[in-house]
């Protein structure tokens, strides 16, 4: 089985690994239970609106061999997700819930989206930085 251990900084985000037809092969602890419920089916079975959403996603992590963070909305949650491609076109995908969009009011709404934004922003910074300082250990050659 593969190991989840490399996706994230502990404590380890939730995780499912999928085999090349995104059936669920393994489901992380911190996986909500509907995903157990899913192991040897597809994970579109379970939620049928991300087929078309994340699927791109995933097929661009197998292609490319590089793994693939985007955010996603659905039902209401602002969700960054990370496909990490492993052996087989296998990937193993992390989640992290990032917000809730408020619709109840439009100063709600305003207030949940900007603090997604935010968060967001912050995440994009920090890989950012994290690819100057790769970089830079490379022209510098210790990385």
């Amino acid at each position: 089985m593969v190991s989840a251990v490399a996706v994230g900084d502990s404590p380890e985000p939730p995780y499912v690994i999928l085999d090349e037809d995104d059936r669920v092969l393994e489901v992380g602890p911190r996986a909500p239970a509907i995903f157990e419920s899913l192991r040897g089916r597809r994970v579109h079975e379970g939620f049928p609106e991300t087929e078309a959403l994340y699927g791109p996603h995933y097929e661009r992590a197998r292609r490319t061999g590089d793994a693939v963070e985007f955010a996603q909305y659905s039902n209401g949650h602002v969700t960054l997700i990370k496909a990490v491609p492993v052996e087989r076109r296998r990937l193993i995908v992390s989640w992290e819930l990032i917000g809730f969009v408020d619709v109840m009011t439009l100063e709600a709404l305003q207030a949940s989206l900007a603090a997604a934004l935010g968060v967001l922003t912050e995440k994009e910074e920090a890989v950012r930085r994290e690819r100057v300082r790769s970089s830079l250990s490379v022209i510098a050659g210790t990385g």
